[in-house]
């Protein structure tokens, strides 16, 4: 039946009409205003709202129930003290007006609303009402923030990693609670050019179901309280994250290169003999995995009878250059003396009540990681029998904490050291990862932190977290939400995120159909800022050489091309430290104006100059995908493509589509087994021409903080492609161990020329590099 036209105007105008009438609530006009030197305080007819002038693109809105804000102690937020800011205040009879150099705040008086706009005067969002009510949670109140957003083309991003296959979260719903595979960060990401970090621990809620409202709510806070942060640029906008939350320090070389691992290594035995393999096949690795059942009870740290001599096994591995990373869980078993000390001091949060053995035993507890004294001693277990023997990296799981058998979070209605399990119940992952960050900073500066962690939270970046996605499935349909999942937790402010390649449960390395999806899978993961192998598989191996010779030359292929990209990926991660880049890159972080970007979430950047496009469908010829408007070379042949457009893509299974950006300037480092097993050098310097480009080389110790205390040295690179000149500049600082003079191989990229995996045999030129500034033309 169809329904005339005005009919169908006034049901739309009545469903508007009836939505908006949901919406009201009381008004709450202002009445009273009180500038102060870092911003306002509005006293309303109900409660207190403050606006603090954290910078000029950094805003604070704090409401209170009652005319004071509670002192309250502060996990995630490490910058509280800000310079006096530079801003303008100006008081009207019907609004209050504060303006800095990058934005205009706007409070209505009659009702309390907050417009923000940029300096031009174009609105971004209005937080149209707020509220805070008395919940179900004892001393505790129910935070709500009711905001107008309107026109279609605004892109909302963020919130951690969820895995409802959802890209673009304008018009969805996203619940922010700890489970596994789903990671949430209270941060909130728009292609308007802000972002709304949510300064709640507790269970919380993005809603923008009806497109044009949004809420967000919290069940059990003291105040209302978030950050509204201006870009415009969406790399702007984590910037002022990490300003807040702390900044990414930088890992261990290794740590950039290949991860083997499974459900698990039985024995020490094993583990070696996979190690030695690796190295007999000349195939690149630097890190192996002992997944958990290492030990006799979780919590003593103890191993059992399979690993007869740990230290050895340990210094093996590294007479092998190979780093050893070790399950660890935050549960503790009954029968162990490190159990007994946990619950002599009340350290425990709770004892898990669905034992499923061996996984959840009868009795087993949780360590309350919230307590200084608790997380002292759950580092010091790990540091006496696991870092002193010369481990080097930590497998964190279950850190949510584990929720398996019930629907609610364990901390949910329990008391923690620091107050209500219920007010800080996203925050269990950042105070044990802390735990393990800040104990071996204390013990030793000379191994760089490594976490690998199953879930996070806002901050966990300052601590050397990697999440990773949890316990997937192992199928295309499960790695194609890998990659918005994966982005979306990029623009969460976490720069560090990987998955298990294949897959966790199930899949039979002697299956063909597995065997693609694992290839595909590896080679997307090549352009993860960590690439790692893991999973349960039947039968029980799940090395490259289990997927027959085929798939092997491939995953191989892959893995060298990730050991010669060493060097632009490590200078990547000083830029992710030294200026809070995000090396994963959604299309909309460097085409934040192009609708069709913003609605892209199974391609993404990879740096600056890879343009990545995972292939997800089963015995795939073509890939359907979006060249963003720039010029781009194919990686593989150096065919030349203009942007701008949709094209379908021509794939095997030996080649994912690969397209670099005109301007970039990318260097490759040579064939390598492991990531220092000799200085990157020569380096081949690949040159797409068609657009200027820029490009800061980092070179350091590859281990230590010696670079914190300016340990370290840069190279400049520019293309000027009117000028057709390359110029490597002047080298800034110096590192024990640096080369005095470097090569650089310099490729001019064309068809078939400087493409593909291996180096190309004919440089343009070859260039002899000790520090001082050097032009070069084709």
């Amino acid at each position: 039946m169809r329904i005339p036209h005005l009919f169908r105007s006034a049901l739309a105008l009545f469903l508007f009409a009836a939505a908006a009438s949901a919406q009201w609530s009381p008004m709450n006009p202002v009445i009273g205003v009180q500038k102060q030197l870092d911003g306002v305080v509005l006293t309303m007819q109900t409660g207190t709202l403050k606006i603090q002038v954290c910078s000029d693109s950094i805003l604070r809105i704090l409401y209170s129930a009652t005319s004071s804000f509670p002192e309250r102690p502060e996990y995630v937020i490490v910058k509280q003290s800000w310079p006096a800011p530079a801003w303008d205040f100006d008081t009207k009879d019907d609004s209050v007006m504060l303006t800095t150099a990058k934005v205009k705040i706007t409070v209505a008086r009659k009702d309390g609303a907050i417009t923000y706009a940029d300096r031009q005067g174009n609105t971004l969002i209005t937080e149209a009402t707020r509220k805070l009510t008395k919940g179900s949670v004892p001393d505790a109140y129910r935070a709500e923030s009711f905001f107008n957003i309107y026109g279609s083309r605004e892109g909302l991003y963020g919130l951690g990693q969820h895995q409802a296959g959802v890209w673009n979260y304008r018009g969805e719903s996203v619940d922010l609670s700890q489970d596994n595979t789903n990671i949430s960060i209270p941060l909130l990401v728009s292609s308007k050019g802000y972002g709304i970090y949510w300064n709640s621990t507790a269970r919380s809620r993005v809603n923008n179901r009806f497109a044009n409202y949004m809420y967000i709510t919290s069940e059990a806070v003291d105040v209302l309280d978030y950050y509204f942060l201006y870009g415009p640029e969406m790399d702007q906008i984590v910037a002022g994250y990490r300003e807040l939350t702390g900044q990414a320090p930088m890992f261990g070389r290794w740590a950039y290169g290949f991860w083997q691992c499974k459900n698990r290594y039985k024995s020490q035995e094993e583990l070696l003999g996979i190690a030695k393999k690796y190295r007999q096949l000349h195939i690149p690795v630097d890190n192996i995995v002992q997944d958990w059942f290492w030990w006799n009870r979780k919590g003593e740290h103890v191993f059992n009878r399979n690993y007869p001599d740990p230290k050895g096994m340990v210094d093996e591995l590294h007479r092998m250059n190979f780093h050893l990373m070790i399950s660890v869980w935050p549960f503790f078993e009954p029968g162990s003396t490190e159990y007994s000390e946990m619950e002599k001091h009340g350290w425990f949060v709770d004892k898990f009540k669905f034992a499923k053995p061996p996984y959840h035993t009868d009795g087993m507890a949780v360590y309350d990681a919230t307590s200084p004294e608790a997380r002292k001693f759950y580092w010091s277990l790990m540091n006496e029998a696991l870092f002193q023997i010369g481990l080097d990296a930590w497998w964190l799981d279950t850190t949510e904490p584990e929720t398996e058998g019930q629907e609610e979070n364990i901390l949910l209605g329990h008391k923690l050291a620091i107050g209500s399990g219920d007010k800080y119940l996203n925050l269990y992952p950042l105070m044990t990862t802390g735990a393990v960050y800040d104990g071996q900073r204390s013990a030793s500066d000379r191994k760089r932190v490594f976490i690998l962690s199953r879930s996070a939270f806002a901050g966990d970046q300052r601590y050397g977290v990697t999440a990773w996605s949890g316990d997937i499935n192992s199928d295309f349909f499960s790695l194609k939400r890998q990659i918005p999942a994966g982005l979306n937790f990029a623009l969460s402010g976490l720069p560090y995120w990987t998955t298990d390649v294949g897959g966790f449960v199930f899949g039979s390395p002697s299956d063909p159909s597995f065997r693609e999806v694992f290839v595909r899978w590896f080679q997307y993961a090549t352009f993860n800022p960590i690439l790692r192998v893991h999973g349960t598989r039947v039968p029980d191996e799940n090395e490259l050489w289990s997927y027959g010779p085929e798939a092997q030359k491939i995953l191989v292929d892959f893995d060298t091309l990730r050991y010669r990209m060493l060097p632009y990926i490590y200078s990547l991660a000083w830029k992710t430290t030294s200026a809070s880049y995000t090396p994963m890159r959604p299309l909309v972080m460097d085409f934040r104006a192009d609708v069709e970007a913003q609605n892209i979430g199974d391609q993404f950047m990879y740096g600056p100059a890879f343009l990545v496009n995972p292939v997800t469908e089963a015995n795939a010829t073509t890939r359907h995908l979006y060249l963003p408007q720039a010029k781009w070379y194919d990686f593989w042949n150096g065919t030349v493509l203009q942007g701008g457009r949709y094209i379908d893509a021509a794939t095997t299974l030996d080649q994912l589509p690969l397209y670099v950006r005109a301007g970039s300037i990318l260097p490759l480092g040579p064939a390598m087994e492991w990531a220092t097993q000799r200085p990157a050098d020569p380096i081949e310097l690949r040159i797409y021409r068609g657009a200027d480009g820029d490009f800061t080389f980092y070179e350091d110790e590859n281990d230590n903080y010696n670079y914190e205390k300016g340990a370290y040295a840069t190279i400049p690179l520019h293309w000027d492609d009117a000028g057709k000149k390359l110029t490597i500049g002047a080298r800034q600082g110096s590192f024990p161990g640096m080369l005095a003079t470097r090569t650089f191989h310099i490729i001019f990229v064309r068809e078939k020329h400087g493409t593909g995996v291996q180096a190309e045999d004919r440089p343009d030129q070859t260039i002899s590099y000790s520090g001082q500034p050097i032009t070069i033309t084709p």
